[in-house]
Protein backbone atom coordinates (compact mmCIF):
# COMPACT_ATOMS: atom_id res chain seq x y z
CA UNK A 1 0.00 0.00 0.00
CA UNK A 2 1.49 3.55 -0.91
CA UNK A 3 2.19 5.57 1.88
CA UNK A 4 -0.28 8.88 2.94
CA UNK A 5 0.88 12.01 1.11
CA UNK A 6 0.98 15.12 3.45
CA UNK A 7 1.24 18.56 2.44
CA UNK A 8 4.00 20.49 5.39
CA UNK A 9 4.17 23.92 5.41
CA UNK A 10 6.71 26.85 6.22
CA UNK A 11 10.30 25.73 5.84
CA UNK A 12 11.21 24.07 2.50
CA UNK A 13 11.44 20.34 2.78
CA UNK A 14 15.06 18.12 2.92
CA UNK A 15 16.73 15.29 4.83
CA UNK A 16 17.03 15.19 8.54
CA UNK A 17 14.64 15.67 11.46
CA UNK A 18 11.40 17.64 11.11
CA UNK A 19 8.56 18.89 13.39
CA UNK A 20 5.34 19.02 11.91
CA UNK A 21 2.59 20.98 14.17
CA UNK A 22 -0.76 22.53 13.00
CA UNK A 23 -3.47 21.18 10.90
CA UNK A 24 -0.91 18.57 9.62
CA UNK A 25 0.13 16.83 13.12
CA UNK A 26 -3.54 16.48 14.41
CA UNK A 27 -4.56 15.20 11.19
CA UNK A 28 -1.23 12.40 11.06
CA UNK A 29 -2.01 11.97 15.09
CA UNK A 30 -5.65 12.54 15.32
CA UNK A 31 -7.85 11.23 12.73
CA UNK A 32 -5.61 8.61 11.10
CA UNK A 33 -4.17 7.92 14.28
CA UNK A 34 -0.83 7.13 12.51
CA UNK A 35 1.67 5.13 15.01
CA UNK A 36 5.42 5.48 15.78
CA UNK A 37 7.22 3.32 12.45
CA UNK A 38 4.80 4.14 10.01
CA UNK A 39 5.60 5.65 6.37
CA UNK A 40 4.00 8.89 5.16
CA UNK A 41 4.93 11.17 1.76
CA UNK A 42 5.64 14.85 2.05
CA UNK A 43 5.57 17.55 -0.62
CA UNK A 44 6.00 21.16 0.34
CA UNK A 45 5.12 22.28 -3.29
CA UNK A 46 8.60 22.21 -4.79
CA UNK A 47 8.06 19.58 -6.81
CA UNK A 48 9.51 16.72 -5.04
CA UNK A 49 8.14 14.13 -2.85
CA UNK A 50 10.10 13.30 0.41
CA UNK A 51 10.07 9.56 1.77
CA UNK A 52 9.39 10.11 6.17
CA UNK A 53 9.26 7.87 9.12
CA UNK A 54 6.95 8.86 12.29
CA UNK A 55 9.44 8.75 14.94
CA UNK A 56 7.65 10.50 17.25
CA UNK A 57 3.97 11.80 18.41
CA UNK A 58 3.37 14.30 20.96
CA UNK A 59 -0.17 16.17 21.93
CA UNK A 60 0.60 18.92 19.27
CA UNK A 61 3.07 17.98 17.12
CA UNK A 62 4.37 14.92 15.03
CA UNK A 63 8.12 14.62 14.42
CA UNK A 64 9.40 12.52 11.49
CA UNK A 65 12.57 11.59 9.83
CA UNK A 66 12.72 12.68 6.24
CA UNK A 67 14.75 11.40 3.29
CA UNK A 68 16.19 12.21 0.36
CA UNK A 69 13.64 14.05 -1.86
CA UNK A 70 12.02 12.90 -5.42
CA UNK A 71 10.67 15.07 -7.93
CA UNK A 72 7.79 14.26 -9.09
CA UNK A 73 6.23 15.28 -12.60
CA UNK A 74 2.12 14.70 -12.15
CA UNK A 75 1.72 18.54 -13.72
CA UNK A 76 -0.06 18.90 -16.99
CA UNK A 77 1.90 20.60 -19.62
CA UNK A 78 -0.84 22.95 -20.00
CA UNK A 79 -0.11 26.43 -17.95
CA UNK A 80 -3.75 27.72 -16.84
CA UNK A 81 -4.90 30.92 -15.31
CA UNK A 82 -8.29 31.29 -14.20
CA UNK A 83 -9.67 34.85 -13.24
CA UNK A 84 -12.93 33.83 -11.43
CA UNK A 85 -15.77 36.66 -10.70
CA UNK A 86 -16.10 36.51 -7.00
CA UNK A 87 -19.44 34.15 -6.06
CA UNK A 88 -21.15 33.22 -3.09
CA UNK A 89 -18.08 31.38 -0.12
CA UNK A 90 -19.34 27.92 -1.19
CA UNK A 91 -19.31 28.71 -4.56
CA UNK A 92 -15.85 29.95 -4.32
CA UNK A 93 -14.75 27.27 -2.22
CA UNK A 94 -16.31 24.17 -4.48
CA UNK A 95 -14.17 26.29 -7.81
CA UNK A 96 -10.66 26.03 -5.92
CA UNK A 97 -10.84 22.44 -4.77
CA UNK A 98 -12.23 21.22 -8.30
CA UNK A 99 -10.28 23.38 -10.55
CA UNK A 100 -6.76 22.52 -8.49
CA UNK A 101 -7.60 18.57 -8.98
CA UNK A 102 -7.70 19.17 -12.89
CA UNK A 103 -4.47 20.90 -13.12
CA UNK A 104 -4.92 24.75 -13.08
CA UNK A 105 -2.03 26.63 -12.26
CA UNK A 106 -3.43 29.94 -10.76
CA UNK A 107 -6.83 31.08 -9.60
CA UNK A 108 -7.27 35.48 -9.51
CA UNK A 109 -10.92 36.09 -7.76
CA UNK A 110 -11.97 38.92 -9.85
CA UNK A 111 -14.08 42.09 -8.62
CA UNK A 112 -16.37 41.90 -11.52
CA UNK A 113 -19.78 44.47 -11.99
CA UNK A 114 -21.95 42.02 -10.59
CA UNK A 115 -19.77 40.50 -8.06
CA UNK A 116 -20.54 39.35 -4.49
CA UNK A 117 -19.45 42.27 -1.82
CA UNK A 118 -18.60 40.00 1.05
CA UNK A 119 -14.46 40.29 0.66
CA UNK A 120 -13.85 43.09 2.33
CA UNK A 121 -11.42 43.77 5.19
CA UNK A 122 -10.52 40.91 7.41
CA UNK A 123 -13.33 38.69 6.13
CA UNK A 124 -11.49 38.49 2.95
CA UNK A 125 -8.46 37.77 4.19
CA UNK A 126 -9.76 35.16 6.22
CA UNK A 127 -11.10 33.83 3.06
CA UNK A 128 -7.99 33.68 1.11
CA UNK A 129 -6.27 31.77 3.50
CA UNK A 130 -9.05 29.22 3.60
CA UNK A 131 -8.77 29.36 -0.39
CA UNK A 132 -5.38 28.54 0.10
CA UNK A 133 -6.00 25.45 2.62
CA UNK A 134 -8.76 24.16 0.17
CA UNK A 135 -6.02 23.95 -2.82
CA UNK A 136 -3.48 22.37 -0.72
CA UNK A 137 -5.66 19.83 0.20
CA UNK A 138 -6.89 19.39 -3.01
CA UNK A 139 -3.54 19.20 -4.37
CA UNK A 140 -2.51 16.45 -1.71
CA UNK A 141 -5.74 14.33 -2.99
CA UNK A 142 -5.05 14.41 -6.34
CA UNK A 143 -1.52 13.72 -5.89
CA UNK A 144 -0.11 17.01 -7.48
CA UNK A 145 3.63 17.95 -6.58
CA UNK A 146 3.06 22.27 -6.86
CA UNK A 147 -0.20 23.84 -5.40
CA UNK A 148 -1.65 26.09 -7.52
CA UNK A 149 -1.16 29.84 -6.67
CA UNK A 150 -4.72 31.39 -5.46
CA UNK A 151 -4.26 35.49 -5.33
CA UNK A 152 -5.97 37.95 -3.59
CA UNK A 153 -8.91 39.64 -5.37
CA UNK A 154 -8.23 42.08 -7.66
CA UNK A 155 -10.48 44.54 -10.24
CA UNK A 156 -11.84 42.94 -13.24
CA UNK A 157 -10.26 46.11 -15.29
CA UNK A 158 -7.31 46.37 -13.68
CA UNK A 159 -6.51 42.82 -14.39
CA UNK A 160 -7.31 42.99 -18.31
CA UNK A 161 -4.11 45.73 -18.14
CA UNK A 162 -2.20 43.16 -16.32
CA UNK A 163 -2.40 40.37 -18.44
CA UNK A 164 0.79 38.90 -20.78
CA UNK A 165 -0.45 38.69 -24.72
CA UNK A 166 1.10 35.00 -24.60
CA UNK A 167 -0.94 32.20 -25.93
CA UNK A 168 -5.12 31.73 -25.89
CA UNK A 169 -7.36 34.04 -23.61
CA UNK A 170 -10.60 33.67 -23.52
CA UNK A 171 -13.79 34.92 -22.14
CA UNK A 172 -16.91 32.87 -20.72
CA UNK A 173 -20.22 34.41 -21.92
CA UNK A 174 -23.73 33.33 -21.90
CA UNK A 175 -24.71 36.45 -24.14
CA UNK A 176 -22.37 35.14 -26.95
CA UNK A 177 -23.80 34.31 -30.23
CA UNK A 178 -21.12 33.26 -32.55
CA UNK A 179 -17.51 32.15 -30.75
CA UNK A 180 -17.89 28.20 -29.76
CA UNK A 181 -15.35 26.47 -27.77
CA UNK A 182 -15.33 23.63 -30.07
CA UNK A 183 -14.67 25.70 -33.24
CA UNK A 184 -12.20 27.69 -30.91
CA UNK A 185 -10.26 24.77 -30.15
CA UNK A 186 -10.53 23.36 -33.46
CA UNK A 187 -8.79 25.98 -35.30
CA UNK A 188 -5.99 26.61 -32.40
CA UNK A 189 -2.18 25.94 -32.94
CA UNK A 190 -0.96 23.66 -30.42
CA UNK A 191 -0.21 26.12 -27.19
CA UNK A 192 1.03 25.74 -23.35
CA UNK A 193 -0.81 28.50 -22.37
CA UNK A 194 -4.49 29.59 -21.23
CA UNK A 195 -5.76 32.37 -19.77
CA UNK A 196 -9.65 31.98 -18.92
CA UNK A 197 -12.29 34.38 -17.20
CA UNK A 198 -15.30 33.22 -16.07
CA UNK A 199 -17.95 35.50 -14.58
CA UNK A 200 -19.72 35.40 -11.68
CA UNK A 201 -23.02 33.83 -10.13
CA UNK A 202 -24.98 37.37 -12.76
CA UNK A 203 -22.54 36.40 -15.26
CA UNK A 204 -20.24 39.43 -16.97
CA UNK A 205 -21.44 43.06 -18.06
CA UNK A 206 -21.86 43.68 -22.01
CA UNK A 207 -19.05 46.42 -21.19
CA UNK A 208 -16.79 44.26 -19.69
CA UNK A 209 -17.21 41.82 -22.42
CA UNK A 210 -16.39 44.68 -24.59
CA UNK A 211 -13.51 45.51 -22.29
CA UNK A 212 -12.00 42.19 -22.39
CA UNK A 213 -11.92 41.64 -26.12
CA UNK A 214 -9.91 44.69 -26.54
CA UNK A 215 -7.60 43.48 -24.51
CA UNK A 216 -7.39 40.62 -26.61
CA UNK A 217 -9.71 37.92 -25.27
CA UNK A 218 -12.04 35.68 -27.62
CA UNK A 219 -15.90 35.89 -26.45
CA UNK A 220 -17.30 31.79 -26.29
CA UNK A 221 -20.06 30.54 -25.61
CA UNK A 222 -20.47 27.16 -23.51
CA UNK A 223 -23.76 26.39 -25.91
CA UNK A 224 -27.32 26.68 -25.81
CA UNK A 225 -27.78 25.71 -22.16
CA UNK A 226 -26.90 28.39 -19.32
CA UNK A 227 -24.12 26.62 -16.69
CA UNK A 228 -23.78 27.92 -13.32
CA UNK A 229 -20.26 29.17 -12.18
CA UNK A 230 -18.88 26.45 -10.74
CA UNK A 231 -20.46 23.90 -13.39
CA UNK A 232 -18.65 26.58 -16.36
CA UNK A 233 -15.54 26.82 -14.55
CA UNK A 234 -15.12 22.80 -14.49
CA UNK A 235 -16.08 21.97 -17.48
CA UNK A 236 -13.99 24.89 -19.14
CA UNK A 237 -10.79 23.17 -17.22
CA UNK A 238 -11.86 19.85 -17.88
CA UNK A 239 -12.06 20.59 -21.82
CA UNK A 240 -8.90 22.59 -22.36
CA UNK A 241 -7.23 20.02 -20.39
CA UNK A 242 -8.40 17.36 -22.72
CA UNK A 243 -7.54 19.28 -26.12
CA UNK A 244 -4.74 20.59 -25.18
CA UNK A 245 -3.56 19.09 -21.87
CA UNK A 246 -2.69 16.13 -20.62
CA UNK A 247 -6.67 14.71 -19.25
CA UNK A 248 -7.58 11.20 -20.34
CA UNK A 249 -4.45 10.04 -21.36
CA UNK A 250 -2.31 7.21 -19.45
CA UNK A 251 0.11 8.18 -16.95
Amino acid sequence: MKPRRFFVEDEPLGPGERLIKGNTARHLSRVLRLSVGERVLLFDGSGCEFPAEVSEIARHSVRVRVGEGTFVDRESPLKIWLGLGLCQPATMDMVIQKTTELGVTEIVPLKTDRAQRWFAGERGASRLRRWERIAREAARQSGRSLVPQISPWIDFRQVLRQRETNGLKLIFWEGEERGSLKQTLAGQERTNQVQVLVGPEGGFSADEIEQATAAGFQSISLGRRVLRTETASIVVIGLLQHHLGDLGGLP
